[in-house]
């Protein structure tokens, strides 16, 4: 119990701490007051739970389970962990309330304008300081307190934020429903102006309407880019379903309930959108080519006796000859098929963004698919 008490203060004082930098890096910027917190209350929950974390390796270090880590080391997982944080809860934040509490669009290499990579090296340098200085400071503060104040404290502090939680999100959702149904109306108008215009096989209109992709409305609700961009993702496909090899993978299950077809459709898909969102000027036909590929080795790895070896680490490389054999494919395609496991097979480090992109783009699948929510976060399956 006392540990449990100990992890709820601890996780206040992180969020506190956080809302201070917050309101005060954004007042300095802003040149006017800057309430940064979510709630009513000055907290910023996000880095309660980036600190909680931080306390949990502090302790396993201290207890022996891990190896003590170097500043590079805490930079790197600074770094991935403030991304992982910040792109769900700014989603979340948007599907709830309808609003942006952050937004990195005008920042470079942003993903969504949720997060970014300079903001995260940011966060990274932070993590330093808070790893080395801040968590042994209130691990040694919080370990003063007697065991009763703790109980008290945790108690109050708990009732406090569900109050205050409360209130915000009562709050919010009054003003969000008003505002939907705004948007909901001009949304559905533009969707049927984006339909009629396709219905016409006219190139020079569709190029006008493909750039209602690049306009900044709230992601959430924009039906208008999303149509244009999966009509665009279709086209680039489209062609490669009339091959009964291809059919083949549906016979088999990759994650989940997902069919290994349809993983490598939903990796090609997010592997379309980074490259878009990021501007990252991938070869689209390469890029699509090779991870529709890249799972290619048409047999049931869940069954050991359908093949040879570790399935992990030879897939990859069945896949690429599978797809060599069928189809014409360049040697950057090749490349990337063999390195989409990097870095559990860490000799085929990628070597082209397309390459990065997929290998990415598979391990982000594979986990949606694992844990069943393909449609909740994006894919298309």
């Amino acid at each position: 119990m006392v540990t449990l008490n100990r992890y709820i203060v601890a996780f206040f004082i992180f969020s506190f701490l956080g809302w201070v930098w917050e309101s005060i890096y954004c007042t300095i910027l802003d040149r006017k007051w800057a309430n940064r917190g979510f709630l009513y209350g000055p907290i910023c929950p996000i880095y309660g739970f980036g600190g909680l974390l931080g306390l949990s390796l502090f302790d396993l270090i201290k207890a022996g389970h891990l190896p003590n880590m170097n500043w590079a080391l805490i930079f790197i997982l600074g770094f991935i962990v403030s991304m992982i944080l910040e792109y769900p809860t700014s989603w979340a934040l948007e599907k709830l309330f309808g609003a942006r509490w952050w937004d990195y669009t005008d920042v470079p290499l942003n993903i969504n304008g949720r997060t970014s990579v300079p903001t995260s090296i940011g966060f990274g340098l932070g993590a330093i300081l808070i790893m080395k200085f801040l968590i042994p400071l209130i691990d040694k503060g919080i370990a003063l307190l007697p065991g009763l104040l703790l109980d008290i404290l945790s108690i109050i502090l708990i009732s406090i934020i569900s109050a205050d939680a409360t209130l915000t999100i009562s709050s919010l959702t009054d003003f969000q429903k008003y505002v939907a149904s705004i948007d909901e109306a001009f949304q559905n108008h533009m969707t049927n102006i984006v339909d009629r215009v396709y219905s016409f096989p006219n190139s020079y209109l569709h190029n006008v309407i493909q750039r209602i992709a690049v306009f900044k409305f709230s992601e959430r609700k924009n039906k208008i880019a999303k149509q244009v961009r999966e009509k665009q993702f279709i086209e680039l496909i489209k062609d490669y379903y009339k091959s009964d090899i291809i059919k083949q993978m549906d016979n088999y299950i990759q994650h989940g309930n997902t069919t290994t077809l349809e993983h490598c459709e939903n990796v090609a898909w997010i592997s379309y959108l980074i490259n878009e969102k990021l501007h990252l000027n991938a070869d689209e036909k390469e890029l699509i080519e090779a991870a529709l590929f890249h799972d290619l080795y048409l047999y049931d790895w869940h069954d050991k006796e359908s093949y040879q070896g570790n399935h992990a680490l030879y897939h990859p490389d069945i896949a690429c000859e599978n797809a060599i054999k069928h189809f014409e494919i360049s040697e950057k395609a090749q490349e990337a098929i063999r390195s989409h496991m990097w870095p559990l097979k860490i000799s085929k480090i990628p070597k082209s963004k397309e390459a990065l992109i997929i290998s990415f783009a598979d391990k982000y699948c594979a986990l949606i698919e694992t844990i069943r929510l393909n449609k909740r976060f994006g894919l298309r399956h």
